[in-house]
Formats: structure tokens, sequence, C-alpha cells
């Protein structure tokens, strides 16, 4: 016998329903069912008073209605200052017939970024996660529902994914039985969430809606592969702080604004028609929004109601493969495909057995450390990669390349298994090089690297990711240098000429150039920094023999930028480099000064350098220097370098 059901989101702003949604819910599971009354509403709740909603809920359904009423789980949040007695929260509450039983399985599943202090959004955004039974007493017909409700970041992209992320470890488990995977494997997982996902701002003033198109969006990425299988439902403005149309932006949130689809309901398995998943995007025409109702509570958000659905109950195989297949599709579509096309064959060879089958698939895609897993961590880092490295200006000209780069896979789990294991050690070795990258040069070359690597991955070659990162960017220094040395060697200009010889000879002093393990052992932002310096002198002597001024211009201030922030350096060898600089850009940039700048050439330095007397560089670096000077000399960074 189907179970007729619904599933809502509400934000309730630390407050209750309100008397018109509640009246709503009342009306509409009484009329479900064909007018014999649905078997269930669930209602996620976010910011929601525990104490008064369950009230206003039970006012509802006294005793004797029909219905009755149950908060299965609660998760304390505070986030203000009328709300730190414990009393508001995220909570799951469930209306259903009174001949139906609900038995929370286990202990509900609180998913926060940090529970060290009770406060601010890494305690007060994530979720809960809350497994229950529905059972009808009079033939004890169950079915296991698991219950998500969530709250994400409001004001950072790379924490609302952190508490994505959280949230979907918590609705999996490690698992080693059949047993243990059925009872992991819900016949529904019903969720409602606040995604915080606001409508981005356009530079003509006007906004749109992520959701219409995900994938220009990196930072709903993984909001929507992970459920993309799901029946989604939602409205086009779930939130709207939008007083005029003057007023659109959200201030405290550039580059937003202040209205959108934020609360979302997903269900994920049920029963996929004629055994197949077609993904529908997000249902907003059926979908029933209950208004914020400002005189009776203080919810701001539209609750969400999702159409009605019906749930006949499937034999254990046939739930478990399901609810897999619908999980996985958004990201290893031709994975599910094969989950979903397993039949519960009895077979005597144990690696035959469909159901080790599917336990393997669980445990090597969607539990704890699975691939799905491991591919949200790193979409939440890949987010925090670009979102460091862009607040360098300089680094602009390569955004496009970098979200090219880390953001063009749409099936994130669709490789088989050895080739994605690799493909995802590829992308963490890239990101943990680029923490160590902050200018543009640095950046290509890591990204040229992982493409060539990428590409070795997909004929099957064996790599060894680390290093071969490790050997592109001191490979990269070392051509920018002998690029560089090229040049010092033709340039016609006396004093310009010097001032080059100049530059790499302070290079030379921090690291040998032609020293790999110098190199290697040098503290990678160091590298970067002097990989990147090379490479706009270089950039800036073109320009100014091309006479392109105004371009010149503009590297000679990223130059400038560098020399300051090198002179900041309690290093000598820094301080030196950056007058060094300086000094480069001051000629290049104006050749009548040449005659002005008092430079003493000494020309057997001079000719040292650009021939590289080994004799007279040894004598060099044996000068005594002080103690962070000579660490630099063996690769070792300074303190405060």
């Amino acid at each position: 016998m189907p179970f007729e059901y619904r599933s809502i989101t509400a934000n309730c702003g630390n407050d209750t329903l309100g008397p018109r949604a509640c009246k709503k819910i009342k009306q509409l599971i009484a009329s479900d069912g064909d007018g014999a009354g649905a078997s269930f509403f669930v209602i996620n709740c976010q910011e929601v008073h525990f104490g008064k909603t369950q009230k206003q809920l039970e006012a509802l359904f006294p005793p004797g209605s029909g219905y009755k009423v149950e908060c299965l789980s609660q998760m304390v949040t505070r986030t203000k200052l009328d709300t730190v007695f414990g009393t508001t929260g995220m909570a799951t509450f469930v209306v259903c017939k009174e001949d139906l039983e609900l038995t929370v399985v286990g202990k509900p599943v609180e998913a926060r970024r940090s529970t060290d202090i009770p406060f601010g959004s890494a305690y007060n955004k994530g979720g809960l996660v809350t497994d229950f039974t529905v059972t009808r007493t009079s033939n004890n017909e169950s079915i296991k529902v698991q219950a998500v409700t969530g709250h994400l970041d409001a004001s950072d992209a790379v924490k609302r994914n952190q508490d994505w992320h959280n949230l979907n470890k918590a609705t999996v488990k490690k698992v080693t039985t059949w047993t243990g995977l059925v009872s992991a494997c819900p016949n529904l997982m019903l969720s409602g969430y606040d995604a915080n996902t606001r409508d981005r701002l356009n530079q003509d003033g006007t906004g749109r809606n992520m959701w219409l198109d995900p994938n220009a969006h990196p930072e709903i990425h993984a909001l929507d592969r992970v459920s993309l299988a799901a029946s989604r439902f939602s409205r086009p403005v779930t939130y709207n702080h939008v007083k005029s149309e003057q007023e659109l932006a959200d201030r405290n949130r550039p580059g937003y604004l202040r209205r959108g689809m934020l609360d979302l309901v997903t269900i994920h398995g049920g029963n996929i028609p004629n055994g197949t998943i077609n993904p529908q995007g997000i249902e907003t025409d059926d979908v029933i929004q209950i208004e914020p109702e400002p005189n009776d509570s203080k919810r701001d958000h539209y609750v969400i109601i999702s159409p009605p659905q019906t749930y006949t109950p499937l034999n254990e195989f046939d739930r478990v493969k399901t609810l897999m297949a619908s999980r996985l599709y958004g990201v290893a579509p031709k994975v599910a495909e094969t989950i979903l096309a397993m039949k519960d064959d009895a077979t005597l060879d144990p690696e035959l057995d469909p159901k080790l089958q599917l336990l393997d698939y669980y445990n090597q895609y969607l539990g704890p450390d699975g691939f799905l897993d491991k591919a949200i961590g790193l979409h939440v880092d890949k987010l925090e990669c670009v979102q460091r490295l862009m607040e360098n200006p300089q680094n602009e000209r390569l955004e496009k390349k970098l979200n090219e780069v880390l953001f063009d896979e749409r099936e994130w789990c669709a490789d088989e298994p050895k080739q994605l294991k690799a493909k995802q050690e590829l992308m963490q070795a890239l990101l943990d090089s680029l923490a160590g990258c902050e200018h543009a040069t640095g950046i290509d070359a890591r990204l040229n690297c992982y493409l060539a690597l990428k590409e070795k991955i997909a004929n099957k070659e064996e790599i060894d990711a680390g290093k071969a990162l490790k050997d592109a960017v001191i490979k990269a220094y070392q051509a920018h240098y002998e690029t560089f040395l090229t040049e010092v060697r033709k340039e016609p200009d006396f004093q310009l000429q010097e001032a080059m010889e100049r530059v790499l000879m302070q290079l030379d002093a921090i690291c040998d150039y032609r020293s790999e393990y110098q190199l290697e052992m040098l503290d990678p932002k160091k590298l970067d920094t002097m990989t990147h310096i090379i490479a706009q002198c270089y950039k800036s002597l073109n320009l100014a023999h091309t006479g392109e001024s105004e371009e010149m211009e503009k590297i000679n201030g990223e130059l400038m930028t560098l020399s300051h922030e090198a002179m900041r350096s309690s290093s000598s060898l820094w301080r030196a480099l950056a007058e060094a600089v300086k000094c480069f850009v001051s000629l290049v940039s104006n050749p009548t000064l040449t005659g002005q700048v008092g430079i003493v050439r000494d020309k057997e330095l001079s000719d040292s350098i650009i021939k590289y007397n080994s004799a007279l560089y040894k004598s060099v670096v044996r000068v005594p220097q002080e103690k962070e000077e000579s660490d630099q000399l063996i690769g070792r960074p300074s303190n405060g370098g």
C-alpha cells in the first residue's frame, strides 16, 4: 500500500511557521490522497523556535483529529542576541496519521564546521540528518526515511560549500555487509534547506538566478550535481528583501542581490518511472509557497511545499539500487545507469553477487572518503584557491584559464576507478602546489603542467604528480632566468644592461639558479616571487623596445609593488633585490635617466655574471653573511623573509 506524503522546508527567522502556513499544511494533508488524507508531511526547518512551533502545529492537530505532530530532532543555533538560550535552531517536524508509528533510528547527526565556540556561522550553519521509520500499526508495513535540514553559510561561497560537504558526509555511513548497506540506504531521502544562493548581480545592475544555468556558476556546482537526479522543488524567489528596484544590491554581500532562490526541497529515492533517470531541473510550477507573515511571525523566507508524492515500498535490493543511482547520477551517470540496471539474480560466484557489487559501489563512490566525498572536498579547495588568487588583481588575466582547468569537469566521478583516483590525486597535487603560489607566472606554469599530466592519465600512463609539478616550477624559473640572461647580453644600453645584471646578481645571491636542489629547498612562495619578478622584467624590457609604453607602465607598476613587498623583508638579500628591481624599473621606464643614475660599473663582476665564472661566483657567496642570508643561500626561508 503506497504512502502519500509531501516534503516542506521553512526558514522561520527564529520564530514559527506562522498561522497561514500552518492552515495551508492542515488543508493539504487532509485533501491529499484523493481526499483520504496524506500519510505524512515532513517539515525541515531552519531558525525555528522549537517550543512555539510545536505548540502551533499541535493546536491544529489535537488528539482525535486523525493526525499527530512529532518533533524528531533539534539542533540548537544562536544567530541573534535573543536566541542565546538554546530555544531555536534547525529541526525536523513530522505531521502524520495517528495510526502511523514514527521511530528515530540511531542518533541524529549534527553537521557543523566547528563546535569550539557556540556562536558564529561555523557553529550555526550546516545541518541536521535524522533517520526514522514510518510504520503502519495495522500491518507493520514500514519504510525508512532520512530527513535532512540544512542552512548554508550566507556570506562566503567557500564556507557555503564546506557546509554542503559536511552535510553530505553526515548522510552516508561506513558499511561492510549487505545488512549495513540496506540500513544506510533509506527508502526516501527528504531534504529541505536554505542554500543561501542569492541571485548574482550583473554589471548592468540587473540580477540573474544561478539555478537557471548552474554550470556557469562553480559556487553551486556541488549543490547542483549531488542532487541532479533528485526531484527538486522551489520558486524563482523564496527570499526577498528588495524594497525598490534601486536597492537590488546586497551591501553586505558584494556581487549579490537581496533576493533569490534560496530555499529548496529535494527528494532522493522514491519510485523512478520506467527504471530510468531523467533529470528535470528544479520544478517551480506546481510548488506551493507561503509568503512571510509579518504580523504573526518573524519568518522572512517563503515556506516551500512540494507537490503531493506517492511512494510504493520496494524490496530491499531495488530500494538500495534506486537510492544509490539517484545520488550518483549527477557525478557518474554511467555508473548510476549500471546500478539501476542490476538484477537481484542468485549466483554461486561471490564476485558476481549483485548485492556485493552494490556494496562495493557504495563504499567506492558514495561512502565516507569515497570518490564523491573527495570530489566535493576538492571542489571546496578549488573555490578557495580561486578566491585567494583572484585577490591579486594582476592575476585577472588568468581567471578564465584557471576556471576552465579547475571547473571543466561536469561528471566528477565518471572515469573508471583507477583513472579517477589518479585524476583526483593530480588535482590535489595541483591545489597543494598552487597553495605556494601568488603570481600569474607561477600559476600559468602549474596549470600547463597539470594539463600535460591529465593527458597522460587519459592515455593510461603512470605519473608522479607531486614531483612533476615541483620540477615544472623549477624549470619555469630557470627558463625565465635564461631568457632574461640572453637579453642582458644583447642589451645595447650600457646602464640598463648593468641594471639587468644587478637583478640577476641579487637573484643568484638568494639562490643559485643552476642548483635544482637549492631551488627545490627554497620556500615555494619565494621561488614564485622570484620567477614572477624575472618574467615581468623581461616583459617590461620587450615592451620598452617595441615602444608599448602604456602596457609597459602596467608591468612596471607591478614590479614596483613586488619591490615594495621585498623591501619589507627582514632579509638584506631580499631588500637588495628590491633595490635592484627599482633601479631596473627607473631605467627601463625613462631612458633619459640613464646618465643621471649613479651606478658604479664593475666590469669584472659584470662579465663574471654574464659568463658565469664559477670561481668568482663562489668568492661572492663566501662573503660572510647574516644568519638569515646564509639560510637563503642554502635554500632555507628566513623568518619574516
